[in-house]
């Protein structure tokens, strides 16, 4: 009985935790969350790398 309650217990806290991660990175936005947004030569790009025109 205990050991069915630990093991429900870690199932339910590790799937807590992806959904908080996830929650979170989806706030960042598509290019600001992805893991390889260091390396990528996507056209992603922030407001503030738009050259305006005058």
């Amino acid at each position: 009985m205990i050991v069915n309650l630990i093991i429900g217990g870690l199932i339910f806290g590790y799937a807590s935790w992806s959904f908080i991660k996830f929650i979170k990175k989806s706030k960042q936005g598509k290019c600001a969350g992805c893991s390889s947004r260091n390396s990528c030569t996507s056209t992603c790009h922030s407001i503030s790398d738009v050259p305006i025109k005058k």
